[in-house]
């Protein structure tokens, strides 16, 4: 289940209403899987036409991955298929999970509601004029983007001389760093997609970037692709930007997302990558055969879906989602049978034991009796041997007297004697 959210309060605010785009959102409950980062599950759902408390059962990757990296904050999730834009990614994803899988769907921001009506696209497309939209290099959690901003603005303003206004389109963190102010004071017009838990960021983030004439950045970003599926011509412009840690944010959080950064560097330095920032090199209001195809690669812009093809691949995610609960359901409850299997054995076995215990005791104590019994026999054959060894002496000193001659002599006196009495 993806996050959800208070009301959103933002939906009627300008795009230069910047700080209060960039408030904290409370989350009403923490999600099940992870936090639906700038609201890409709730674009689809709208446009396949799924109910707002569906559950997609699918990892989400929220930004458009140039290289093989799978790490930190762009991880792929452990037990959920992951939507991605590119074939690309399927296939380095693939590599990494084997049977969870991957699915590609092209730029999330082609299925993204404009937040403009016509009316008020025309409008603005007319105030604005020719206008030039700028995407700075943008920190994240625990790191700052730095760079010469003055050095850039100086920059934008020669290119600014083909164009009749300027747009900045500031991250919500680095609103919260204070830095409009270091654009506002070169006269350029700061706008902000808004707080990246923000519902509309999507949409405002789309009518932003079809309001403009040209596009350019200083640093290369999923808005880079996103203005080229949108046939907004875009110029990268390479500086040197550097990630600081931001130990307001957290050490733990900053040392975190300073090696994501370190990581993601490292694996962009490729050939194929680096092509980007050629195709991209030269301030011109084309979009190149060259240019798109490579950003393709990227960003799926093939990968496109009507909404019933959409609707029709998320219910099969469904699907396979199920099967895999019904299997992981099977699996628990053979756990749990043979647990209950293993605890009745176990039961039986204390069983037998106690009652092991009990006939042992029995026995120890029929054997106390009968060696009892043993003694008691063996003192009465003791004292019946003392009694027999009397009256044999007893009867040897009869015989003694019987037959010794003081009483063979005297035999005839105790006759006359007896005959007296």
């Amino acid at each position: 289940m993806y996050s959800k959210f208070e009301n959103n309060k933002t939906k009627n605010l300008k795009f230069t209403d910047i700080y209060k785009l960039v408030e904290p959102i409370k989350k009403l409950e923490e999600s099940k899987w992870l936090p639906d980062i700038y609201f890409i599950g709730k674009t689809l759902k709208e446009y396949a036409d799924l109910p707002s408390d569906y559950e997609i059962k699918a990892f989400i990757e929220h930004a458009t991955q140039l290289s093989d990296y799978t790490e930190g904050g762009f991880r792929v999730h452990p037990s959920l298929p992951s939507i991605v834009p590119s074939q690309f990614r399927v296939s380095i994803i693939e590599g990494v999970t084997g049977n969870n899988g991957a699915y590609a769907v092209g730029p999330y921001i082609a299925y993204a509601k404009s937040a403009l009506s016509k009316e008020k696209l025309e409008f603005e497309k007319e105030r604005l004029g020719r206008n030039l939209l700028v995407f700075p290099a943008h920190s994240i959690r625990g790191l700052k983007a730095s760079y010469n901003i003055d050095t850039f603005c100086e920059k934008i303003k020669d290119i600014a001389k083909q164009y009749d206004s300027v747009r900045i389109c500031l991250y919500w963190k680095d609103v919260l760093l204070g830095r409009a102010d270091n654009y506002k004071k070169h006269g350029f017009e700061v706008v902000t997609a808004g707080h990246y838990y923000d519902p509309m960021f999507m949409p405002r983030l789309k009518s932003i970037i079809e309001t403009s004439t040209m596009t350019m950045s200083n640093k290369l970003g999923t808005y880079v692709g996103y203005c080229i599926f949108l046939n907004k011509p875009h110029y990268l412009l390479k500086s040197r930007v550097e990630m600081d840690k931001i130990i307001s944010d957290g050490k733990e959080s900053a040392e975190i997302e300073y090696n994501v950064s370190r990581n993601m560097r490292k694996r962009l330095k490729n050939q194929n990558i680096n092509l980007i920032f050629e195709l991209l090199s030269k301030n011109q209001e084309i979009i190149t055969e060259d240019q798109y195809n490579h950003l393709n690669k990227y960003w799926g812009f093939d990968q496109i879906k009507t909404p019933k093809k959409l609707r029709k691949l998320l219910l099969e995610i469904e699907g396979e989602y199920q099967i895999k609960t019904d299997d992981i359901k099977l699996l628990k409850k053979d756990i749990r049978d043979k647990n209950d299997a293993i605890k009745r054995r176990d039961e039986l076995i204390r069983n037998r034991d106690e009652i092991i215990r009990e006939k042992n005791d029995i026995i120890r104590n029929r054997d106390n009796i009968i060696r009892e019994k043993i003694n008691i026999v063996q003192n009465n054959n003791k004292i019946i041997l003392e009694k027999n060894d009397v009256i044999r002496n007893r009867d040897n000193e009869i015989n003694k007297i019987i037959n010794s001659n003081s009483w063979k002599v005297t035999r005839y006196f105790r006759k006359i004697f007896s005959w007296i009495r």
